[in-house]
């Protein structure tokens, strides 16, 4: 720096007046570089999630998934064409059951399950892609969303997108994005200690090529079909509530099961089920399970039986079981 400007710098800064709890001008520097460049990361990342649920759908592509959940692991053929505006899906267990899923447009159809073939509609059934979720992601109040390094999946450069969790009540996510074309190439859901609780990922990905249309069908000889529609949820009020629900999360759902009730809470991206149903009024207790990703807690007494469970912290299970009431002025029945 010239003597002259450092001169006129120092000369500045005298003739200004001093505040206890105002930054120095290298801190104010310091804390807009920093805001800047955290609103790039904000940007980018939310740029990256809303390619997500595009790449899923109007992508050709095949290849092979594995799933690990704590010491379960399984590996899936997926084979997905999108042609002429129509989306055709099937997702193939290659290890254990025998199990598969076929999507055909907006007719979705699982086999074996138990229940020999079963379809549904696709558009309250859902897709076979849990990442398409994350698409709003960063607009999300209990998450941030934030660009990482560039990794490499399948032998696809993949772009790293943290969704971190901003409270102990929920998990954090990791994504890695092929960076041709933001297909989800790895995901993994992380805990409260930063280590992957559960993660899908593709060991073999064929981008750009359309499945061969044998590998598209159902292995039933009865063909795809509509067998059943699902309910589009209409259902009214059960008349139960949890007590001022952890930040973000909501009731997105609930219906009555004969004398039990089901409520569904959801921050946008972690649910949580809540079962309410009778039992003798003389019994009391708890109890608590864990498996993988997944936390259930049980609550009974006063005749009634709570649980909570959900792919979420053990404290976040425990507190909804835990606060379950009759909302006001409205009859629950049972």
């Amino acid at each position: 720096m010239k003597p002259r400007l450092l001169a006129l710098l120092m000369a500045a800064s005298l003739t200004q007046p001093a505040w206890a709890d105002e930054p120095s001008a290298p801190a104010r520097w310091y804390q807009d570089a920093k805001s800047w460049v955290t609103g790039l990361w904000g940007k980018g990342a939310e740029d990256w999630l809303q390619r997500i649920g595009p790449a899923l759908t109007e992508q050709n592509y095949q290849g092979t998934l594995v799933m690990v959940s704590g010491a379960h692991m399984e590996t899936l053929g997926i084979f997905h064409a999108f042609e002429g505006g129509i989306e055709r899906m099937r997702l193939v267990a290659l290890t254990g059951p025998r199990r598969e899923v076929i999507q055909d447009d907006k007719l979705v159809m699982c086999i074996g399950t138990g229940l020999g073939p079963v379809g549904y509609d696709a558009d309250t059934g859902g897709r076979w892609n849990p990442a398409e979720q994350f698409a709003m992601a960063a607009s999300l109040d209990g998450y941030r969303a934030k660009l990482g390094s560039v990794g490499r999946v399948a032998n696809r450069d993949a772009q790293i997108i943290d969704i971190q969790a901003r409270d102990n009540w929920r998990y954090g996510h990791r994504l890695w994005l092929d960076k041709e074309t933001a297909l989800p190439l790895r995901m993994a859901l992380m805990g409260e200690n930063g280590q992957p609780l559960e993660q899908m990922v593709f060991t073999d990905l064929q981008l750009g090529v359309v499945p061969d249309p044998i590998d598209l069908r159902p292995s039933t000889e009865q063909g795809l079909r509509r067998i059943q529609t699902l309910s589009p949820g209409k259902d009214s009020d059960p008349g139960w509530r949890v007590v001022a629900p952890p930040p973000g999360f909501a009731l997105r759902a609930g219906r009555r099961l004969g004398d039990s009730v089901q409520l569904l809470y959801s921050d946008g991206l972690a649910s949580v089920s809540v079962y309410i149903e009778p039992m003798p009024a003389n019994q009391a207790g708890q109890s608590a399970m864990r498996r993988g990703a997944v936390n259930a807690h049980s609550v009974w007494q006063g005749g009634r039986r709570v649980v909570a469970i959900g792919k979420v912290p053990a404290q976040t299970a425990e507190y909804f079981a835990r606060n379950v009431q009759a909302a006001p002025g409205i009859k629950t029945g049972g």
